[in-house]
Parts: C-alpha cells; structure tokens; sequence
C-alpha cells in the first residue's frame, strides 16, 4: 500500500505507472475492505489522490481510478467526505466528472468515424472489445466501488436559490404533469455535434456549482449537507462512469441481445428503478417490438416477449415513439397515454406505475431505433420517487449512445444472419448430393429451409406426373400422411400455377389463405413466404412454403434467399427424378429377365436358344434331353458337332433356320440321338430376329429350338388325358395299365342322363343328334373336369363322373355339387341357342351320391377300363331316375348333404326306398351356392312344399293337396304336383295302419 501511495506522489512517474498503482490500490481496498480504507486514510490517500487529480486535470484515466477509490473509502470511512470538503474537493470531483464524461464523448466520436467490415466474430456469451465491465480500452483492469445508495440529487439541493434551468427552455405541448426538454434537443448529424451536445448537457446539470457564490454557500452549510454533496457527487461520478461504460459497446461486431442487456441493466443501476423496458422500432411497420433482457428467463418465455408486437401510439412508449421526444410522468398510472400492457407488460395492478421516465432511442441520423423506459425510481428508504433532472440528464444520454449500439447491433446481427444464411445454403447444397431417394432429399430440404429462414415451418409440395395436383407428405400421430391438393388451389397452387413468389404479412387477411387448417389444430399461421421451384427450362416442378418466421414476418432478402436455394433444390429434384426412372427401367428390365426366365422354366418342352455362331446360349431343361452332361460342350462348340450325323435331318433344318428370315420350320415324330439314347421328339424351328438382340448387327442373330418329348409314355399320357384328368393318367401309368384291381375309397358319384332322349332322337336326324349329344357332352365334361373329377363313362345319354380319384378330398361331394350346378346352368345358356335357331329344347337329370366304392382298373387283361363300381354307384344312378319323376333337375342323396356342410341351399323332398335296396334314404334337391341369388318365387315355392310335406307325412291328405296346389298355382312347383297326384291316390287307397311316409320307389 505504502509502495504504490509512494508512486502517486512522484511527480515525475509516468502515467502508465500512475494508473497501475491506481489499480492495485483499488484491489487492496477490495481484498481488505474492513481495515483498507481506515490505513489508506490514515497514511492521507485522500490529499495524494486528490493532488494527482489536480496534478492531471485532462486524465480521464485518472479522473475515472481515482474517483473509484475515494467512493470506495467514503464508504467504509466517513472522514474521508470531511477530508474532501476541506481539501476543496468538490471542485476537484466537479472538474473530473467533466473531464470523464468528455473523454467517454472523445470515445463515442472516434466509434462513430470507424468504418469498414468487421474485423472479429462475436458469440453469445464471449465479449470482443470493451463491453459489460469495461470502460475502454485502457479502463479495463478497473475494478469499480459499490454505490453508496445515496439518491441525493445534485439539483435538489438548491444552493444558489434558484429556479431550475429548465424553465428557460421551449417545452412540447404535453399533458400536465409531463417535464420534457426542447424537442430535437437530442438530433445528431456528427460525430462533432455529439460531443457538443453531451458536453452542453454535462454543463448544464452541474453549471452551479462552478458558480463563484458555490464556495460561500457550501461554508454556511452543516457539516452533514456538505458530506452529502460529497457522497452524491462521488455517486453521480459512478453513475456517470457507468454512462460512459456503454459507450464501448459502439463497435461493428457487437451482439445485439448483449448490448440490450447492457443498456437495461446500466439503466437499472444508474437510475434506481423498478423496472426498466426496451422497445425496438420495426422499420418497415412502424410497430414497436418488445425486448427481454433477463437472463433468467425461460427461453419458451422469452420467445413469447419477443413477439411481442405494438402499434406506434400505444401507452407512453408508444407516444414517445410518436413524438420522438422523451417525457418525464408523476401518477403514471392515472394517466389518459397510460396502457400497462406496453408500459409494464402488466395488467391490473401487478405493478403500479407511479413515475415514469420514457426517451426515444435514436441513431446518429436521428431516425428513431427504440423506446427506453424507466419505471418507479426507488429511494433510499425503498419509497417511490419522481425520476428528477439528474435522471433525465442520465437516461437522455444513455439513449443517445444506446442508438449508436442498437444500430451497429442490428447491422452486425443482419450480417451475421445472411453469413449463416449463405453458410447454411452452401451446407445444404454440399449435403443434398448426398442422397437420390426422394423421401429423404425433401425432409432435408424442409429442415435446411426452415433453418435458413428461421421459419417455425416448411413444406415441400412437388407436382405428379400429370400435373393434376401438388403432392406432400406430414407426419400424423401413426403413420405418415400423404396430401394432395388440386394444382391451383390455395396459396401453393397459385404460385404454382403463376410460376411467381408471394409474400403474405398477415395470412388471415388474404383472400387464399385457407384458415379451416388452423381452426381444426389450433395452430395459428401468421405470415406465409411461398416461392416456386422451377427447373432448368424455367417449368414448375413444386413450390417451397415457410410458416410463420420466428421473429417478424419474411422481408424481401428472405425471399431472395428462398428463391435461390429452391433453385438448387430443383436441380437436385430433377437428378432425383431421373434417378428414379433409370431404376424404374433397371427394375422393368429385370423383372423382365425374370419374367422371360420364369416363362421359359414353366414351359415343359424343352427350349434351346442358339447365337449367332451356332454355340448354345440358353436350354431351360437339360436333363429332360439327357444334354445336362454335354452343356459346357454346347457353349463352347457349333451344334453340328454336338448334334453329330445321327441328327442330320435336325442339323439341316437349324440350318436352313438360319438363312431363312420369318420362317418356322416344324417337324412330327423325330428321333432325337443324344447320349446314345434315343427319344421322340415333335421339334419347332424359329429365327430370332434382329430386335431380340441387344447388338442390331443381323449377322449376330440366332435360332430358337423347341423340344417336345413325345416318347410313349407321354403318348400314353397324352391318350389318357382325354377322357381323365392329368393326375389320374399319371396314378394309372404308374400303378401298370397292365394290372387289374382296385382299391377303395370314400367319393362323390354324378349321373347325368337326357330326358325322353329315345323320343327326341326319333324327331331328328342322325347327324343332329350327333351334334345335339357332342355339344351336351362337352359342357358336361368341362364343369367335371372344372371341379376335379374324372368322367368315368358315356352310357349312351347318360354321363358317369366320379370326385375323389384317384385323390380323396373333404371337398370331393362339394365339387359334385358344383358341378352339378355348372352342367344346369350350362344346359340354360345351351337351350337358349337352340331356341334362338328353332331347335327343340332339351331337359336332363342330375342325381348325386356320395359313399364307398371300388376303384380302378377294371376288365380283362386284353381290354380294361378305369372305373368305380358299388351300391354307392347304383344309388346315385337311381336317385337321378328320380328327377323325372319329381319333375326337377338334380337330386342329392342324404348322404352328400352330410358331407357339404352349409355350403348349398337344398330343401327336403322325400324319404324313399329305391328299386333293389331295403333301406329308406332321404333326397334333397339342390337349389343353388348359399352366395347365388335364388328368386323369392322359388323359395315360396320351397316354403309352400315344406308345409305339405308336413301334413302329407301326417296323413292329412287332402289339407295337403290344397297347399301342393297353391305352390302349383303360384310357382309352378314341380315336386308339388308329384305329391299332389300321390295325396289323391292315397285319398281313394289310404296307407296301411303302420305307414311312415316313406315311398318305396318301383323304377329304376
């Protein structure tokens, strides 16, 4: 301490030495706060000090430290204040508060002349150059001393007794209560006029006390007075050095939010107020634009507060934005220009507004860039108090250099925006070559688009193929949603259509805006940014829609911006595009290749493709040839060496193939020398002509061999097929068509036979009764084969079938049934010709069976024939003897219907003993599938007979006739008149006693 008090005195010591000694003396007072300041006292710090601030009258360095150390003793030591009113201190203070405020005006001027870009990068949170804590550049060791918390004003202590000086100047037309300076008081041109101004300003507030008188009167005042003068200047110096402070965020590098944070809180501290509020000034609305500046607040909060929104005019600040002139209120609250919402973002009375002190931000051009408002001043005892004229002098100036900040900040912050911007769009144009799916190029476009403009949302709409409609993709709550709205409707089809951008401020008041969206989520869409994405030939493709901008609506750099990044998004769209159709033609192709291959192995004859040079290019079934084994001999050779002299007749014919264009040559029953074996074969030659090559050079073309084996046991085969199906040919060839025997099985037989066939051959010639049976065979067989049965026989009209040879299936009495039902309906479509050519129409019965019988190859050994034999077989014959007699078309047995389920619509005809059996079994016609529309007549009809057979088996015959003789008359029901006929007979020869409703059938 002793050693850097010593340093003070030397009059010779350099000042940079001065001012390091300034400093470490300060650090001691700090680090030793209870005892410094009374040794510091002790050993006459306040004579050194005051004589070096004497000794450098123009040291704005020294006026600054020094000051510090007095305040700072002050504060611990209350002799320090008399030692400096009896040095003639004040005087001394006076002249260093001049001379401190002057260089921070020097400071603002030569940060006003700078120009040039930027020459560093500024983050949140890292300060380049002199900013919070700092004064300048060469006050930035300083350590600055608490406030003594005194709220003494200067002027209020009126020591000359006179008016306050601002009497004297012209005042704006404002409401009572308002204290205001001359309007454009505070209009800057330079950086010369600044400092004039400021000084003007600094002059007027302590002009007093330079006054001659100011030495007499401070004599007659009580030792407390003068102490209190003494505090409150060493207060105001601090206050004023904090003023100064500011003046060092005038850089071209300063972060906007930090200077913000700055300016409110230098504000907060030198003004003692409650609340302290910044608006910045929308340049192109007008609006004033709400700031937050704690640091505290939840970032979700502070995102609302920022969008926070006021037309000029709106409460205090919003006339003081009006005016551009600041205003001084007592009783704010009561005031007609009062709004809490603006004035102290409350509303009620969360805070009470008793004094506010409101002054407009400008730049140096004098265009307004903000509103700075101070709320309730808070005295020393905690009671509000009116803001006074140090406190206009305070706030005025702090405005004034807080426009040169706002200014450079929001240059800054629009530079480093568009250096993001340009940095995202050169990223984003790196990173869409990444990918050619589709899908994930346009959520990266969306993402990088949304990050470029700050937008709260994206959306890509890209055009279909036929440019019918615009298509996107959202995510929902489970799956991802496709939209696609007509290609000229809304906003996005509009610029679509009109290939031009548009800008939308306030959607909800533009005609093609569609707000229903809005209404059914909740979401709000403020501003809508929307620019087409054209490709090279200038053809839109799609369109790019930003959604509400994160701060403010989207200006016209951003659209600039848009458009050229959805330039590069098109480029990128289209290489999509084609990557799409070239794997769209790479997967055809293959598939194709696929196609061909899966074609060629489906084909059972063997397929032999040869090149242009006669050398094998493709067989799809070597083994079927006995050629597996010579296959590499066949690539690398020309087929007459592989063939040999026992094929000439092939080898020649494969050659005259290749001279002949559009020829097929074809050739029956050939024997085909391969391996030393021999097959017969029917072969087909065919040129492959130019367009079937990849290469279009004709002298490349090659032939195409088919194979068929044609050996005897595929003419066997082959003979079998034509009156079995494949799969019985097969069980017959391999169980030996030499053989006799048969096993037995559980199946389905059909009957089928021509009614009065004998009397209708009679009236017609023998080869229209050929025709008439070849015509009714042919759809009879085609509906059993369709339903995978086998016919067994021709019996001369009548046709056999059987379902379940030689496989056995549950479904075998249901493929009986369908086929029954096929044969009906076919007979349907078959009558219908024969009427049209005027042919006499014809009628069958169809009787079906299902039971055990013996099947298989049944006969001598010099001729045999594959059949089923069994009572099974005889009933099913007689039950189709029995649709003559019920008048109706298929009749099913008992035992068929147990085994079809409910998969048929069959009503009960009667319970009968036929010719040859003891046994009684119950016949069913079959109406029809459960699924096929049967009409409401038949089943009246159905209904009608129920009831009859009712009380037919209840020996009530003659109720019964009546109700078979409605059904007749109604529905012309066939069986009905049966039992009509059999009631009577019964009528005139009743039943024995013991009857049971069975009828014992005596016709085969």
């Amino acid at each position: 301490m002793d050693k850097h008090l010593c340093t003070l005195t030397d009059a010779e010591c350099p000042i940079d030495q001065l001012l390091a000694a300034l400093n470490s003396l300060t650090l001691i007072l700090q680090e030793n706060e209870s005892v410094a300041p009374v040794l510091m006292f002790d050993r006459g710090a306040v004579t050194i000090i005051l004589n070096l601030m004497n000794t450098f009258p123009t040291s704005a360095e020294i006026a600054v430290k020094s000051a510090v150390i007095l305040e700072y003793m002050a504060q611990r030591n209350h002799l320090t204040l008399s030692s400096i009113h009896k040095q003639n201190g004040i005087l001394t203070l006076l002249s260093a508060i001049q001379v401190a405020f002057k260089g921070g005006q020097q400071a603002t001027a030569e940060a006003l002349t700078m120009a040039g870009p930027s020459r560093t990068s500024s983050k949140r949170g890292k300060k380049n150059g002199p900013i919070a804590g700092s004064r300048s550049n060469s006050r930035n060791n300083l350590v600055r001393a608490p406030s003594m918390g005194s709220n003494t004003s200067l002027a209020s202590v009126n020591i000359l007794n006179e008016e306050s000086p601002r009497g004297s100047h012209s005042q704006t037309s404002v409401p009572s209560g308002f204290s205001t300076l001359p309007v454009g008081s505070y209009r800057t041109v330079d950086a010369n006029s600044e400092v004039e101004q400021g000084e003007s300003l600094m002059e007027g507030l302590l002009q007093k006390y330079f006054d001659p008188r100011f030495k007499s009167q401070m004599e007659k005042m009580d030792k407390t007075t003068r102490a209190e003068i003494i505090k409150h200047l060493l207060t105001l110096f601090e206050k004023i050095d904090r003023l100064l402070s500011v003046s060092g965020l005038i850089s071209l590098d300063i972060d906007l939010d930090e200077a913000i944070d700055q300016i409110v809180g230098e504000a907060g501290q030198m003004l003692q107020s409650e609340l302290i509020l910044l608006y910045l000034v929308d340049p192109e609305s007008g609006e004033l634009i709400a700031t937050e500046y704690d640091p505290f607040v939840d970032a979700k909060e502070r995102e609302m507060i920022e969008r926070l929104r006021f037309p000029a005019g709106t409460g205090i600040v919003g006339w003081v934005a009006e005016t551009e002139d600041f205003v001084n209120v007592k009783d704010a609250s009561n005031h007609d220009r009062f709004n809490p919402v603006i004035d102290t973002r409350c509303e009620g009375e969360v805070l009470e507004a008793n004094s506010i002190l409101c002054v407009p931000i400008k730049n140096r051009d004098g265009v307004l860039k903000g509103v700075l408002q101070a709320v309730n001043k808070i005295g020393a005892n905690g009671s509000i108090q009116p803001f006074n004229h140090e406190d206009e002098f305070l706030l005025r100036t702090l405005g004034r250099q807080s426009g040169l900040i706002i200014q450079n900040g929001q240059i800054y912050a629009q530079t480093k925006r568009t250096q993001k911007k340009v940095d995202i769009l050169l990223e984003t144009t790196r990173s869409l070559g990444s990918t050619l799916q589709l899908d994930v190029l346009v959520k990266m476009i969306m993402e990088a688009a949304k990050e470029l403009l700050a937008a709260d949302r994206c959306t890509i709409f890209l055009a279909d193929e036929k440019k019918k409609y615009l298509t996107t993709h959202i995510q929902g709550r489970d799956f991802v949603q496709e939209i696609r709205i007509p290609i000229n409707t809304g906003i996005a089809g509009y610029v679509f259509s009109s290939g031009n951008s548009v800008n939308i401020h306030d959607a909800y008041k533009d005609s093609r805006f569609n707000p229903e969206v809005d209404r059914q989520t909740g979401y709000v869409t403020r501003n809508i940014l929307c620019v087409p994405i054209k490709n090279k030939n200038g053809e839109s493709i799609g369109v790019t829609q930003m959604i509400n901008r994160k701060s403010g609506s989207f200006d016209a750099d951003d659209e600039k911006m848009l458009i050229s990044f959805s330039a590069q998004a098109a480029v990128t769209i289209e290489k999509t595009y084609l990557f799409k159709k070239l794997e769209d033609t790479l997967r055809e192709t293959s598939q194709m290749k696929n196609y061909l291959f899966m074609i060629l192995q489906s084909i059972t004859n063997v397929v032999i493709t040869l090149d242009g040079d006669g050398c094998l290019s493709h067989i799809n079934h070597p083994s079927k040839m006995d050629m597996e084994p010579m296959l590499q001999q066949m690539k690398s050779s020309h087929y007459k060496e592989w063939l040999g002299d026992e094929n000439a007749t092939l080898v020649a014919d494969i050659q005259r193939a290749y001279t002949t264009a559009g020829g097929t040559i074809f050739a029956q029953d050939y024997e085909l020398h391969i391996q030393g074996k021999i097959r017969n074969v029917n072969y087909t030659i065919v040129q492959m002509t130019s367009e079937t090559q990849l290469s279009r050079d004709k002298h490349n073309a090659g032939v195409v061999i088919v194979l068929e084996d044609i050996s005897s046991e595929k003419r066997a085969m082959m003979t079998l097929g034509r009156y079995m199906s494949p799969a019985l040919a097969k069980q017959v060839m391999a169980e030996d068509g030499g053989q006799l025997g048969g096993k037995r099985k559980k199946v389905a037989i059909l009957f089928s036979d021509i009614r009065s066939f004998t009397t209708l051959s009679e009236s017609m010639e023998p080869h229209e009764v050929v025709e008439l049976l070849n015509h009714h065979f042919s759809d009879a067989v085609n509906a059993i084969m369709s339903e995978q049965g086998i016919l067994d026989k021709y019996i001369g009209d009548a046709v056999m079938a059987v379902f379940g040879v030689p496989f056995v299936s549950p479904d075998d009495s249901i493929h009986a049934c369908n086929a029954a039902l096929r044969m009906k309906e076919s007979l349907v479509i078959f009558n219908e010709a024969r009427a049209k050519a005027g042919l006499i129409q014809i009628k069958i019965g169809i009787g079906v069976n299902t039971g055990m019988v013996l099947s298989g190859n049944i006969g001598s050994t010099k001729r045999m024939e594959f059949s089923c034999i069994g009572d099974a077989v005889n009933l099913a014959s007689r039950i189709e003897g029995l649709t003559k007699y019920y008048n109706m078309t298929i009749l099913v047995s008992e035992f068929t219907l147990q085994e079809t389920g409910n998969h048929f619509v069959t009503r009960e005809v009667d319970q009968v003993v036929v010719t040859g059996k003891s046994k009684q079994v119950g016949i069913y016609e079959l109406l029809g599938r459960v699924d096929d529309p049967i009409p409401d007549t038949v089943m009246q009809g159905v209904e009608l007979y129920r009831q009859g057979l009712a009380l037919y088996r209840q020996r009530k015959f003659s109720e019964a006739i009546e109700v078979f003789t409605r059904a007749i008359n109604e529905v012309d029901d066939g069986p009905s008149k049966t039992m009509r006929t059999r009631c009577k007979k019964y009528i005139e020869d009743p039943p024995a006693p013991g009857w049971n409703g069975v009828y014992i059938s005596d016709s085969k």
